[in-house]
């Protein structure tokens, strides 16, 4: 690898990890004025896996790309206490379902030795915790933050081109990661604006 594509890397991975911190604060804000509210399952599962998924990346040489990874990891435990306290309480049989299926998994990724198939795992094991944030959404999408989700998604776009080299093991989560964040962006402002033409906001 050239000096010039490791600065690069580098730069995008800082810069995916400072707005990892940013987008906490207005996210955090909104939590704190009760305007949002947080799914307490989602963020359970999003703080342990995505230091899971920090992890492997190391190991498997994301390289600075990782660093946006542990930094989303720490952001995630923040939300989740935030959830225990002010975060949405409508738990249905569906959210424990999703909760479920994401811990099942757990014990097949301590199994997995192999480094692509581990990050392949946790990948998945999030997108299933991301099941009740978007069932939320779809009852009331104004529970969730439109500017935090947005935030996402460039914070995982700086992660992808932050990669230094392209495998699955490390290419495979920031890049899931970006589609799920443009997905649940999409939801909830088509969510919104039908919500709004009915009249029922």
């Amino acid at each position: 690898m050239t000096g010039a594509h490791h600065d690069t890397s580098a730069l995008f991975g800082a810069a995916g990890t400072a707005i990892s911190l940013f987008a906490a604060i207005p996210y955090g804000l909104a939590i704190y004025r009760r305007s949002i509210r947080p799914h307490l399952f989602t963020w359970l599962v999003w703080s342990v896996v995505t230091a899971i998924a920090a992890a492997a990346q190391f190991v498997a040489g994301a390289g600075p790309s990782a660093w946006c990874t542990a930094a989303i990891a720490f952001t995630c435990f923040l939300t989740f206490v935030a959830s225990i306290f002010r975060g949405d309480r409508n738990w249905t049989q569906t959210d424990w379902l999703f909760l479920g299926a994401a811990f099942s998994a757990i014990p097949v990724w301590l199994l997995t030795a192999d480094p692509t198939l581990s990050v392949v795992i946790v990948t998945l094991i999030e997108l299933a915790g991301l099941g009740p944030t978007m069932r939320k959404t779809l009852r009331d999408p104004w529970s969730e933050s439109l500017l935090y989700f947005t935030l996402c998604v460039l914070k995982y776009l700086l992660a992808v081109l932050a990669l230094e080299k392209w495998t699955v093991a490390v290419a495979f989560y920031p890049a899931v990661n970006l589609a799920a964040s443009i997905w649940i962006c999409t939801l909830m402002a088509v969510r919104r604006r039908a919500l709004t033409h009915t009249g029922m906001r």
